[in-house]
């Protein structure tokens, strides 16, 4: 069996619901949390992107390597319910 490893990453560098005292890098804890799943961590991530829940509170904030619904669809919605994400794009915040 051959495993692709993914040429972007995602990186979660803030995580506004942490619990402290939970190991980083984990669903309690997410800094440092990357993905998708055996990405390679030296892959540049110079998208800065924030994902908030349906109340519009801030829950992550991180890096990815490209402008895509990457961070939400893999780790912001199935562990926190995020619903949006959006990148600072040209000097500004934008929804995609």
């Amino acid at each position: 069996m051959t495993y692709d490893i993914p040429n972007h990453c995602w990186v979660i560098t803030k995580d506004h619901y942490a619990d402290l005292k939970a190991k980083p890098g984990t669903n309690y804890n997410a800094v440092g949390m990357m993905g998708p799943r055996g990405c390679n961590p030296l892959v540049a991530t110079p998208h800065a992107f924030r994902m908030y829940d349906d109340d519009r509170n801030l829950v992550y904030e991180g890096f990815s390597s490209r402008i895509e619904f990457d961070p939400l669809d893999d780790f912001g919605t199935p562990n926190f319910g995020c619903t949006y994400i959006e990148y600072f794009i040209n000097g500004k915040w934008e929804i995609i």
